[in-house]
């Protein structure tokens, strides 16, 4: 911990702590007060609250955290605590002098830390008559705040320039910024990394000769901050071990040779060290799927030795070349509870290169109660078989380009319709920074639509007319080009509780369809679309990843053009059509069941939808592996469908809340939510709101379950 040098501070220091305990002068008149002392001392005064007053700059939640004095917890936590499991729930809580002294002490070190040199803390108690209970009120006088005047960096070299580009570039504290010894910590520590980055693996930080010194007459800081570089290390030779797992019976792996690890490191031979970049080599061998084991050792010679060179030293634990497995598929695609199963082949380094051929069949429904029925045009079923080929190359150009090609043949059932569909698809994925990429599609499909036979009487005109249309041209080609950008920035790939994630994807079809509409002789359509996601996560427990604040934000349109434009019987094709309704959407409403006005079941064109969760590990305090991983989620979804951007109105989204219920696994939570609607736009009564409708009638009977696998978002 960087501290205030003594030797240079100058004058009083002001502010000193006072422990002492103001109560109310008819409090000390009363016999019942002796009483209330004496029970305070023994700690039989149960602590009923803890209030802050004077504390304008940090926050009372802030100030809290630092406390070991708690106040006593309501009836409910007493009794599962008392009854149940200790683990549950809170004790009660009792005052004790030694424990509040020492909270005093640590409160005015916590503002000292942070520039409050002037800090004066009293403490009032007032007890209740019979001295049974207290409440604790901390009287705070912040005083004024010490910033930073100057804050120089020593021992820097001058070469290469990129240290002081890095150091000025994003400072964890500057100058004029209040002062903070814990962010001087971390910008020792960044300041260390960027060394570590650009050679210099054995700097430190020279803590004797570094300072923080504090003028009486300022009143402020000025900090140095001193550094001893060290020697400039550069890579030196890469050797790799191939270890064998004994336990599988696995040989050694001689086709995977040591060029494939070693274009996939970040870092060559004579470059200059950086631990970044070992890091980052050692993420490109884990995404490459052949390993088991990977990770990247380096011997740093010490200062003192002649050696200038890091030598590498990579060991891999390769997995099976060939692998047949079955699959029991349990998803929430679509927006839906999907069960199914399948079967799948993987030969990895195909042909060498670290290439990765995979085929898969699967058959997933939503609708068990269908069978045989699943794939029965005019039947309720809503299923799914597929079978594809894949082929992944992970080296295009650059270890950070890779390249897929898949080819796949495809039953969609929906209620409305059934799709044929085979699809060729083409796509490149590019890491364009640490958590930034880039993916690019083209996609060549060609598919046969069946609709169901529906009776006139159970059809509005609407619709109906949609399903002629669709009739009208049951084969169809397209030609589409995706281009998505993402940036991911979250902290737990399932259950996130910090960070974001942000993505937008444009689409376009009928480029290569017109061009060449001679030679393909089918239909198609001309249509553009875009598309964003927004996904916010909070820890609102202060890093306990005990409460989780998540949003989300989604929204998408598309729009025909061209020829398309004005050709009622063009239509987008329904695999590229919005949905809305279903349990990663919103929840009140059953999958692909919710729209503007239309059938939900064709989709739409314009979408636009948001959530809010509040995700609670209510067991965490149990450590028992079991009941710890359940959380108990409250949500409130809000959007809609528009079949066109024609039709949007702001009285058309619809609001749903509702409880919902994680078991964290190895493989993501397992999710159970039941969502209620709150306003409902499409109500034939005219009751839209909640207040409007019968409570066990209506509002309870249409709540919706929904399971699945992961989070909602």
């Amino acid at each position: 911990m960087i501290t205030h040098v003594p030797p240079l501070l100058h004058g009083p220091r002001p502010g000193r702590l006072r422990a002492v305990a103001v109560m109310a002068v008819c409090l000390l008149w009363s016999p019942q007060h002796a009483l209330a002392l004496q029970g305070a001392s023994q700690g039989t005064a149960e602590i009923a609250s803890i209030r802050f007053e004077g504390n304008a700059t940090l926050s009372t939640a802030e100030l809290r955290g630092q406390l070991s004095t708690q106040e006593t917890p309501g009836f409910f936590s007493k009794f599962l605590h008392k009854t149940i499991s200790e683990k549950l729930g809170r004790k009660d809580e009792f005052l004790s002098t030694v424990s509040l002294a020492a909270d005093l002490e640590r409160l005015k070190k916590y503002y000292e830390n942070r520039g409050f040199r002037g800090i004066a803390i009293d403490t009032a108690l007032a007890f209740s008559p019979d001295g049974s209970s207290v409440d604790i009120t901390f009287r705070i006088g912040e005083g004024y705040r010490s910033i930073i005047d100057s804050l120089d960096y020593g021992g820097i070299p001058r070469s290469p320039e990129t240290i002081w580009q890095d150091i000025k570039a994003s400072p964890r504290i500057a100058r004029g910024d209040p002062f903070n010894s814990f962010l001087l910590e971390d910008e020792v520590k960044r300041v260390l990394r960027i060394f570590a980055d650009n050679g210099f693996p054995n700097a430190a930080f020279v803590r004797d000769s570094s300072r923080a010194q504090w003028f009486a007459s300022s009143p402020n800081f000025k900090v140095g901050l001193n550094f001893r570089a060290g020697k400039r290390y550069r890579f030196g030779t890469v050797s790799i071990e191939q270890e064998v797992d004994t336990l599988r019976g696995l040989e050694h792996r001689d086709d995977i040779t040591d060029d494939i690890l070693l274009r996939h490191l970040d870092y060559k031979q004579g470059d200059y060290y950086s631990q970044a970049l070992r890091q980052s080599s050692e993420r490109n061998l884990n995404r490459l799927g052949l390993f088991d084991l990977r990770r990247i050792d380096v011997a740093i010679p010490p200062n003192n030795d002649s050696a200038i060179t890091v030598q590498s030293h990579i060991v891999i634990r390769p997995k099976d070349k060939h692998e047949l497995a079955p699959e029991l598929i349990v998803s929430n695609e679509n927006e839906a509870f999907n069960l199914g199963t399948g079967l799948g082949y993987v030969n990895r380094n195909f042909f060498g290169g670290a290439r990765i051929l995979s085929a898969n069949m699967r058959f997933r429904t939503q609708t068990l109660g269908q069978f045989p029925n699943y794939f029965a045009s005019n039947s309720d079923a809503v299923s799914n078989f597929d079978v594809t080929f894949e082929v992944l190359q992970p080296y295009i150009f650059s270890n950070s380009v890779k390249g897929t090609w898949s080819f796949s043949y495809i039953v969609d059932k929906q209620k409305p319709y059934k799709l044929n569909i085979v699809r060729n698809r083409f796509g490149i994925n590019d890491r364009f920074a640490e958590f930034t990429t880039g993916q690019f599609d083209w996609t060549l499909e060609t598919f046969n639509l069946r609709t169901r036979e529906i009776p006139m009487t159970d059809i509005s005109p609407d619709d109906l007319r949609q399903l002629q249309l669709l009739q009208v041209k049951p084969r169809q080609f397209n030609s589409v080009f995706s281009f998505t950008i993402q940036r991911d920035m979250t902290n737990d790939i399932f259950s996130p509780s910090d960070g974001f994630v942000h993505s937008v994807t444009v689409m376009e079809s009928g480029i290569l369809p017109l061009a060449l509409r001679r030679q393909i002789g089918l239909p198609f359509t001309q249509f553009v679309s875009a598309s964003m996601l927004g996904r916010w996560y909070f820890d609102i427990s202060g890093g306990r990843r005990y409460s989780i604040l998540a949003l989300k934000l989604r929204g998408g349109v598309e729009e025909k053009y061209g020829q398309s434009r004005s050709d009622d019987s063009s239509l987008i094709p329904q695999t590229y059509r919005f949905y809305a309704g279903g349990s990663g959407s919103v929840r009140g409403w059953a999958s692909r069941s919710l729209i503007s006005n239309g059938d939900p079941q064709l989709g739409g064109n314009l979408s636009f939808e948001g959530s809010m969760e509040l995700r609670t590990n209510l067991l965490q305090n149990l450590r028992d592996g079991v009941l710890d991983k359940i959380w108990v989620v409250q949500f409130l979804d809000f959007g809609n469908l528009w079949p066109t951007v024609r039709d949007f109105r702001l009285r058309d989204v619809a609001i749903a809340a509702g409880l919902g219920f994680r078991y964290d696994t190895f493989f993501g939570p397992f999710r159970i939510d039941w969502g209620f609607r709150i306003y409902n736009p499409d109500d034939p009564s005219g009751r839209f709101w909640i207040t409007q409708r019968q409570l066990l009638g209506q509002t309870l009977k249409e709540g919706v379950f929904h399971f699945g696998i992961g989070h909602a978002f």
